[in-house]
This record gives C-alpha cells, structure tokens and sequence, in this order.
C-alpha cells in the first residue's frame, strides 16, 4: 500500500526546486492586522470593507493583499470600487442638478438652455447646480460668481459622488461606462442635434462603436428630440424601440430657444464691428488626434483667403474643436476663434451667414432663414467613410467643394431665400416645426412637472427575449444561434442578442450574419465593484463547485454574488424591458450569473454537448473549461429550464450532473436546434459564384496552395468539418483513413475547419505519408460546395450535443457515418445515416462499408423537422416552472 509523502514545506520547496531546476518563491500573507492597517490607510471608508471572518484564513489574506495592489495601480479599478461605494452609500439629493455637456468639454447646447430656464425660475430657488467641466477657465464669466453653482471635472470625487447623488442628471451625450442610474434619479438625456451623419449600428466603422452611448440611453428617462425623424433615427440607430422603458420627448431643443434671443453683447465680446456682417465658419472635426498637420494647414489657408476677399465687409468667426484652436494657438495666428465660454446656439443669434460642412449646427440656424453654404470639399471620401441619412442636395444652400465656390456663394446670398426657398420650407416644416422659443419650457415641464403632453413610448406589446450565444466564434453555437435568430417570429418576439463589446475579424464576420430584425446590444465597461464583493468572488471563481455543491445547491450564490450581478445588470440594461432571460452559450460564467441573479419572468440555459464531458475536457495540457463550468454547474439551478439541444444528451447531462442540480427531472428538458435549409441549398445553387476563403496552412507541405481542391473522380472522397479540438477527434479518422488507405488508395479525406490542434493534426498527416490524400482545407465562408462535391461526410466525435453539420448534410442528401454517441444517435437512429462504434475498428468498418457498398439511407424532410424544432423552442419558454 502506498503511502502519502510529507515533508516540511522548506524541504519540500528544495527538493522541487533542485529536480526542477526552477527558483520556488511561496507567497505568505500578511497578518490580519497589518491588512487592515494598508486598507485603512486607503481610504477611512474602507476600513470595514473586509471582516474578521474575511481575514481568517491565508487563502483569503492573499486575495485581499492582491485587491489592494490592484486598487493602488489601476485607476479605471479604484475609480470603479469609489463610485461604487458612493452609489450604495449615498442618498438621492431631491435639490441636486447635474449637467453635462461633450463629456465637461464646457457648458453649451441643450443642457446649458435648461438651466438657464431653471435658473431664471423662482420655482427652482433652492435648486444647486453641478456644472461638469474639466477646465474651469471655460466657465462664463457671469456664472462664476453665483453661489448655487459647483463645478466638477469628470472622474473626479465630487463627480463620483453627484452622480451617485443627484437627483437630476441632464447630459446631451454619455456619462462613463460606470454610471448605473438609480430609481430614484431622472436622468435626460437630451442629444445634440438633428443627424444629418448616420448614427449608432447605421455607422460604417467596427462593431459596438455605440456602445456606451446605447447603454446610455436605455439607463435614462428621457431621450429629447427636436423632430419626429430625429427620435426615430436614435431609436433605432440604438436598437431601443420595443425594450426602452423611458419617455421620447418630441418638445423641439432647447438650445434653439437661445438663438431667438438677444445676445448683442456677444458681438462686442468677439470684437464684431457694428458696420460688419457676421460670417461664422464652423466646420465638422475631420483630423485624428496627433494627425492633425495637413487638416490645419488647409484649414489655415481657406480662412486666410476668406480674410482675404471678405475682410472688408465680414467679422469672420470660427467655432472650431478644441485640438483645432490648440494648434491655432500654438501657431500663433491672429484669428478670430469663438472661445469655449461662447455658446454656439447664442452665437448663432448674431451671425448674418452659417458656413459649416456636415455639423448639425445648420439645422438649428434654419430657424432664422439666413443663408447657410456648405462647404464640403470632401464630401464623397466623408460620406463613405460616416455615411448620410440625408441628401445634401435636398438641404438649403449652395454646395460648394473649394473656398473658391464658398466666396461665390457668400456673393450671392441677398437672393438666399428666393434661391433655395422650396429647400428651405420642406426642412423648416421636417425639421423646426417645433422651434417657436418655448421648447426648454416644454422639456422642463415634462421632466419636472409630469407634463406627458409631448412625450410617448417606444415599447410595444411583443415578448422580449434577452440572449447571450457565445461570443460568435466558428463553432456550433454559433451556427445554432444564427439559425434560431433566422427563424422566430418577429411578429411576435423583439430579440435582443447581447455580447462583448469588442470583435476580433473571426467572430465579426459570424455576428453581421444575424437576422436583421435581431436588436444587438454590445457591452461597455466592466463590473463594478466593492473590495469584499470581490473577496467572494475570486473564492468562488477558484473553488466553484467542488467547494459549494456539498453545501446543497440551493445555498450556491451568497448575497454578496447575487449583488454584484444585480447591480451589473443595472449598469448594463437599465430599466429595459425584458421578459425572458436565455443563456444560449452556457460555457461563459459572467452571463450566466448575470442571467441568474436576476428576476424574469423565465430564464433558461441551453446544454450543447455532454457537459460533463467538456468539464474535462484537455487541450495542450490545460483545462478548456473547467473553470467556467466549475461556477455555471450549480448556476443551474437558478434557471426556469436547463435545455439539451437533442434526448440522448439530455439523458445523460441529466444523470451526471444530478448530485448539482436541484429538481434535474423537472428542469432539464430538450429543445432540437433549428435549421437553416434556405441558406444550405441557396449555397449550393450558387456555388459557381461563391467566394470561398481559406485559412492559411502554417506547413506548405499539407496544403500549399490558395485553390481549394476538389475531390477527384477517380477517387472515393470522404469530408469531415470541425474545430480541430479534442473531443471531435480527428487524430482517430486520421488513424483509420490511414488503415483503410493500406486496403484502398483510390479514397481521399478533406478536413474543413481549424483549431488549437491544427499543427499536431499536420505533423500526423505528415507521419503517415498521407499528404496527397488528406487535406487541411481550413475555415471556409461556404463549405457546402465541397461537401456536396464528396461521397460521404463523417463525424468521429468523441461527444457533442446536436451536430449541426449533420443536420445542413441531412438537407443535402449526403451519406453520412458518425460515431456511436448520444448526439450524433439523436439524428441518425432512425435511418438516416450510419452509426458506428466509437473507435478506430468502428470508423474503418463504416468508411469501408460506404466505399463498398454505397449504402442508401432514408430522406431528411428538413422543413417538417425545422417546424417541430421552432415549436419545441416556443413551448419551451412559455412553460412554466416553480423556483424554490
């Protein structure tokens, strides 16, 4: 009998230390006391972040010794652990206004025309306004010196703490990722003009560039619009039509209401002679931060030449962004640029004529009916890039494309108005029927006293379904998810499919094939957190449920987990409507505690392969998913329904995990995955025309070539497709292809996929002599021609769950020979393909009896199964089931 070996921790880290020949360094916590001094010394308001209980062991000592370092070293982390601390801590102040404007750039647009309404309104005396703004400098002379006012740069304390604390939060873009707004707090979210550029998912450029600002939206009460085509292009450029619970106020802008008044003063400020006409250039930013050189200098060289012809008779000003005047400033040029303390709006109460490019600032001066010229020089290379919801030439005034052009037009602007009136009244009537100097009235009733007159909803009478599918990587998860999302019914059912909010090239190209009617959320920013929240964390993150499930599965999630994800569920949906909850990935343990935290009227977590299987599951020596699976196992039971994608899985997850999950006979049910059959024999028929791309083989000596082969006519061709991971097990058909190629040379194998074992599978392909009969065809766009192009097509794993590519060779009528486990029986049993032992024997028995014998197997009717497969899935989320 063998006996455990025990040595003193010193001789044992020297024995390892001299048979591996690595220095050993063992990490010791430090002592409770000395902890509780470092957090202290943070910050008094951590002083009981931890308890005696949290400091016992020396497990939990280093946990907490690593959450310090990483509050003293990362500031977005510690900035995220204080906001959080003010949002739990602080109370709502019922006389606290915050304001926001691009981000604390300076107080303008629509925020800033509220509050002078408030500000100028007896009602609103004991009010106290927080300005954000980063550069005090660019705060009006006039409003420094009033007591009621309090400026805050952002990020800073005082902002933390207002923005867990105020009751009222007007921005006219976003606030940062971390802001969750709070039940009690009204936030606006009033928007800076009419968009003329494309916005939000209708913006060329990466996935989820809007993401911030969408998270935004759904978090306020209010989205302002000065005009019905303004409200539906940020609902919908935003996905928030259907599951946005606020109010859409069409009240007009506010800001516009600035640009009816008088502000002659203004005009001596910016040195404008009384016997000059006021030009106002203010172009769109087009420069990238440090490229600024060339934009300035063309820049730099129109203006002079206006300066040039026009002096004489114009003021010329120029409202340009902030990089732009740091560079005029450093180049020390004498022109006439509107500083940050002017706003825009106020400024366009005395400018005589607009020139701008693409800024919404125009649509705002149409109210005044002066002359506005366009000045887009690079118009097509702009529109391209951002893209326009509008037709310039439908806009009122000269488009010109040189500072040539531009003096002509300024020429001839006495006949504006006859030049360009059906323009000018088609955009007045679209754009500022609304703008008659009382708008800011109407936002301040509706906001501050219930006044519902000009607002409305954008919710509608569909169920909406919140869905995570795995972040979209080639695999069979994905395919499933594009697939369902190809086949609800969205008359009935708004989907909203959330993920990360950052795409590499491989799970970019899977997401643009989603449904378009699917409502794609992409998330910004990360958790929020308290320092103890954390603790428990990480102490489950690294037990899971090897240390929980002994507890009974019932006591798996502890109030401190539980909070973390309700509260990041805030941050991220706000107050969204939504109704059922599906974790349709069930491999990533963030989503699947943050849909099982929190309340829906269902919530269910899908199963795609033999979980238990996957939980040991080794590649290059290390756990696939082990440590996600370890929390998500008795996540279970926090979920309505836990769904196999086919019976035989379920039968088995069901009896492996049944020590984990509470009630598995109830909970664990099958829903088949659906199909895209329309998709498949398109591709086929189009299969002259498709453009297939191929992933580069690392070994020339496999594959060297950029033409995919096709399989040879004198030759029997067998095809498989999948990751190139263990449990489809490739190595194994390799092995009995090789065997079966002793008997028969005449047959070739294509393997189409990649992945973590591609090197291993070509240095065995190599080792056996097979380069000219098996081939590594990579990643295809579109696999179904060659697969079509083949004899049969085989699946030798070791464990799945439903396997797509059965089903999409079902609907092409393709012999098939598949290992004898539960998902590939699911589909084959009742004659629809071979099954054979799971084994190199089993595998050189199928593929010989194919090749011989050509055997016939019954035909698929692909739109009878799709039908079943969608009303299992609607059943199954309109079931009820009873939580405990």
């Amino acid at each position: 009998m063998k006996k455990d070996l025990a040595l003193p921790l010193k001789k044992a880290k020297k024995l390892i230390e001299k048979v591996s020949g690595y220095k050993i360094t063992v990490s010791k916590p430090k002592s409770k006391k000395a902890i509780q001094k470092k957090i202290k010394d943070i910050s008094p308001d951590y002083a009981s972040a931890f308890s005696e209980k949290d400091l016992q062991t020396d497990e939990n000592r280093l946990i907490i010794q690593d959450l310090i370092k990483k509050h003293g070293k990362n500031k977005t982390f510690r900035r995220s652990v204080e906001y959080t601390g003010y949002y739990e801590n602080l109370a709502v102040d019922e006389t606290v206004i915050l304001y926001e404007s691009f981000h604390g750039k300076n107080i303008s647009c629509n925020p800033y025309a509220i509050y002078k309404n408030l500000a100028a309104d007896p009602a609103f005396v004991k009010y106290r306004h927080i300005w954000v703004l980063n550069n005090p400098d660019a705060c009006p002379d006039w409003m420094k010196e009033l007591s009621n006012i309090e400026l805050v740069s952002v990020h800073s304390e005082a902002y933390l703490k207002y923005l867990a604390s105020a009751k009222y939060l007007i921005n006219n873009t976003s606030f940062p990722p971390y802001f969750i707004k709070k039940d009690e707090q009204v936030y606006v979210n009033t928007w800076h003009g009419t968009p003329l550029k494309t916005l939000g998912k209708d913006m060329n450029g990466s996935l989820g560039q809007h993401k911030n600002l969408m998270k935004n939206f759904l978090q306020s009460d209010f989205i302002l619009a000065p005009n019905k085509f303004t409200a539906d292009k940020i609902v919908d450029s935003h996905d928030l039509r259907g599951i946005y619970t606020g109010k859409i106020a069409e009240t007009g802008y506010p800001r516009i209401d600035t640009v009816f008044a008088t502000h002659d003063d203004l005009r001596g400020l910016l040195n404008c002679g009384s016997n000059k006409q006021v030009l106002l250039y203010a172009p769109t930013w087009r420069g990238e931060v440090g490229k600024v050189d060339s934009e300035i200098d063309r820049f730099i060289e129109d203006v002079i030449r206006l300066e040039e012809v026009l002096g004489d008779r114009f003021t010329i000003l120029l409202k340009v962004h902030s990089l732009m005047q740091k560079h005029i400033k450093e180049k020390k040029l004498s022109l006439n640029v509107v500083p940050d303390t002017i706003d825009t709006n106020e400024l366009l109460s005395i400018t005589d004529i607009l020139l701008t490019d693409y800024s919404s600032v125009f649509f705002d001066y149409m109210v005044t009916q002066k002359p506005i010229i366009f000045y887009a020089y690079d118009r097509f290379e702009y529109e391209m890039d951002r893209g326009f919801y509008l037709n310039l030439e439908d806009m009122p005034g000269a488009i010109c494309t040189d500072i040539g052009q531009v003096t002509e037009a300024i020429a001839r602007s006495q006949n504006y108005q006859e030049d360009y009136f059906v323009q000018l009244m088609a955009c007045r009537e679209n754009f500022v029927s609304l703008e008659d100097g009382g708008s800011t009235q109407r936002v301040v009733d509706a906001v501050f006293n219930n006044d519902e007159q000009h607002t409305y909803s954008v919710l509608d009478d569909k169920t909406n379904i919140l869905v995570y599918s795995g972040g979209f990587h080639n695999n069979g998860v994905t395919s499933s998810a594009i697939n369902l999302m190809n086949n609800i019914d969205y008359s009935k059912y708004n989907v909203i499919i959330a993920d990360k909010g950052n795409f590499d090239e491989e799970s970019a190209k899977n997401h643009v094939k989603l449904n378009k009617h699917v409502k794609k959320y992409y998330r910004s920013g990360s958790i929020n957190y308290h320092l103890n929240e954390l603790l428990q964390q990480e102490l489950l993150f690294k037990n899971g449920h090897e240390n929980y499930y002994h507890r009974g599965p019932d006591n798996f999630l502890d109030e401190k987990i539980l909070s973390i994800y309700k509260r990041e569920f805030k941050r991220m949906f706000g107050n969204s409507k939504i109704d059922i909850a599906i974790d349709f990935s069930g491999y990533v343990k963030f989503w699947t505690l943050l849909f099982a935290a929190n309340d829906f009227e269902k919530k269910l977590i899908f199963q795609h392969n033999e979980m238990m299987e996957e939980y040991v599951k080794v590649i290059d020596g290390k756990y696939k998913h082990k440590k996600n699976l370890n929390v998500i196992f008795p996540a279970y039971n926090y979920f309505d329904s836990i769904i196999s994608v086919a019976e035989h899985t379920r039968n088995t997850n069901q009896h492996r995990l049944a020590h984990l999950v509470a009630k598995s006979e109830e909970k664990m049910t099958y829903v088949h995955n659906s199909i895209n059959y329309e998709y498949v024999l398109q591709a086929i028929e189009e299969q002259d025309k498709a453009t297939m791309e191929i992933s580069e083989i690392a070994n020339a000596g496999v594959e060297s070539s950029n033409t995919i082969r096709q399989p040879e006519a004198d030759r029997f061709s067998f095809v498989t497709m999948g990751r190139m991971s263990p449990e489809k097990d490739h190595q194994k058909l390799i092995r009995a292809f090789a065997r079966l190629h002793q008997k028969r040379a005449d047959i070739e194998l294509f393997i189409l996929g990649t992945g973590q074992l591609e090197d291993q599978l070509i240095q065995q392909i190599k080792d056996s002599g097979l380069e000219d009969h098996v081939h590594l065809v990579g990643q295809l766009e579109n696999p179904f021609p060659l697969i079509q192009a083949s004899d049969c097509f085989v699946l030798p794993s070791n464990h799945e769950g439903q396997p797509m590519v059965l089903l999409e060779c079902l609907i092409l009528n393709k012999p098939i020979l598949a290992t004898d486990i539960p998902g590939n029986r699911s589909i084959l049993e009742d004659g629809y393909g071979e099954i054979v032992e799971n084994s190199i024997e089993g595998l050189v028995m199928g593929m010989e009896k194919m090749l011989t014998e050509q055997p016939a197997y019954r035909v698929f009717d692909y739109k009878i199964y799709n039908e079943e497969a969608m009303e299992m899935f609607y059943q199954t989320i309109s079931r009820k089931y009873a939580m405990n």
